[in-house]
């Protein structure tokens, strides 16, 4: 599965970027999501952590929401491609957050 959804024009923590999000699954089919601005990687938006795969329902992922990914959080949410489910997996001193893509995946 390769989905490319067009995320827009959104603030971003070094001014706005024009995103795009790839759309594609890990080798367990786990969904996969990278942002790119153009043609260039912007972010890795999800996380794969199979050992918690059994959380996720359908269309839903782990996000990396810390780091140089926090201040991405509330720009992607806004634009209503992606939901926060409010479900969250805890992997040794992380936790990820799972989203669901408002897009349907085949």
């Amino acid at each position: 599965m390769d989905t490319i959804l067009h995320i827009g024009h959104i603030a971003v923590p070094y001014g706005s970027a024009d995103l795009t999000a790839n759309v594609t699954k890990y080798a367990d089919g786990n969904i996969a999501v990278q942002l790119f601005d153009g043609f260039s990687p912007y972010a890795t938006l999800s996380v794969n952590l199979p050992e918690d795969a059994h959380l996720l329902e359908d269309n839903e992922f782990f996000v990396k929401s810390w780091s140089e990914n926090e201040p991405l959080v509330e720009p992607l949410l806004s634009t209503g491609i992606f939901e926060d489910t409010g479900k969250r997996a805890f992997a040794g001193h992380i936790t990820a957050s799972i989203w669901r893509l408002i897009e349907p995946t085949d």
